[in-house]
């Protein structure tokens, strides 16, 4: 990416990011015995339920989405459960939900491939590496290499999404927006529980930002720390 493209974009990250102040803060932050593959065949309406419900309010519940409860599989003769521990991180879903590994068609990577991405940054190419969280989370800590462009940046309701878009490449025909020449996004969240990434990614393709210059760091900045690599 040329240099002055990125100077640009980062002067103008920089100057929005100081307008939104204490108030925008507030507002944006806010989961059979002997048992063969012939006998799963043979017995699959029965092997496995999935719960779909509701939620109910309770601080104390902990959904696999937000409409799966729990599913329940037969294993050595026994009805097993699969669920998600309550007590881990004292988290409730919604709104820290299990996300799904693939974003329609948005390429979904992990860390060798971001390494080999920021890797890349040095390059004059059209690369930018973007941690969508807010902006005190981004202050605190991130991956070296990342940008801030927070998920509420791109909300249709934001008054900040057309400057944003046009940042990225995008040019205005009527109604719609067109990008021909765009840069590479490495977009990333908290983590995989995270569902303001992959709301922040769903509202670049439906502007129509080509999936093929999107890729998806799914494990965020908890699978980052988790594995022992540096964060600023």
């Amino acid at each position: 990416m040329p240099l002055y493209y990125k100077t640009i974009l980062l002067l103008t990250l920089f100057s929005i990011n100081s307008t939104i102040g204490a108030s925008c803060l507030s507002k944006i932050e806010p989961q059979e015995e002997g048992c063969n593959i012939i006998n799963i065949l043979e017995n699959s309406p029965e092997t496995f339920q999935i719960r779909e419900e509701k939620l109910v309010s309770s601080s104390h519940r902990v959904n696999i989405t937000e409409i799966i409860e729990s599913l329940e599989v037969q294993h050595e003769q026994q009805t097993i459960t699969i669920r998600r521990n309550s007590n881990q991180n004292n988290k409730t879903c919604p709104p820290f939900c299990i996300q799904p590994m693939s974003i329609g068609k948005v390429k979904t990577v992990g860390e060798l491939e971001v390494l080999e991405f920021i890797k890349d940054l040095k390059k004059k190419n059209l690369k930018l590496f973007i941690d969508s969280r807010t902006p005190k989370a981004y202050k605190e800590s991130t991956i070296p290499g990342a940008i801030n462009i927070p998920y509420t940046m791109l909300e249709e309701s934001s008054k900040y999404k057309n400057k944003i878009i046009k940042l990225l490449g995008g040019k205005r025909r009527g109604e719609q927006w067109k990008f021909t020449h765009v840069p590479t996004l490495l977009m990333f969240g908290e983590s995989e529980e995270s569902i303001h990434i992959v709301q922040a990614i769903k509202n670049l393709l439906a502007l129509s930002y080509p999936s093929t210059k999107i890729l998806y760091y799914r494990g965020g900045i908890k699978n980052w720390e988790r594995l022992g690599l540096t964060i600023y």
